[in-house]
């Protein structure tokens, strides 16, 4: 049971960050630019997709249908989200999130660190704890 309810919250948070960003595709463009790696029309790509890409994984996490797939995309989105925040914090610009819809003031990058981490913390343990065990027949 408490696997089960795991995978309902770990898939439920990038559902909701993916629902937050359909909602605003150019508030998210907006974000995405802001840390500064990637130009257009990459950027652009990215603010279209991967709130998509969010949405489909978190659903096969929290449904069971893919969800080794779904488990993969997402903890492989974290360690990007991680990379490009310490990159952005090392560089020294002023990053917007968007990672929870727009928000007109600069990200914490100690908060966004640590809550990354947290996920993938989360979403480690469902790899490694989250398969039902084999039986085996003596």
């Amino acid at each position: 049971m408490l696997r089960l309810l795991l995978h309902f919250f770990f898939g439920g948070v990038f559902v909701y960050a993916g629902l937050l960003k359909v909602m605003d595709p150019i508030s998210f463009l907006d974000d995405i630019r802001s840390f500064d790696l990637l130009g257009d029309p990459w950027a652009a790509w990215l603010a279209m997709g991967l709130p998509w890409l969010e949405i489909l994984a978190g659903l096969a996490v929290m449904s069971g249908f893919l969800r080794s797939g779904g488990m993969l995309i997402l903890n492989g989105s974290l360690l990007i989200f991680l990379a490009a925040i310490l990159i952005s914090w090392w560089r020294g610009i002023d990053i917007r999130c968007g990672c929870f819809g727009h928000s007109d003031a600069t990200s914490s990058y100690r908060d966004l660190i640590l809550r990354d981490l947290l996920l993938l913390a989360a979403g480690l343990v469902l790899v490694w704890h989250g398969k039902p065990k084999a039986r085996t027949e003596a």
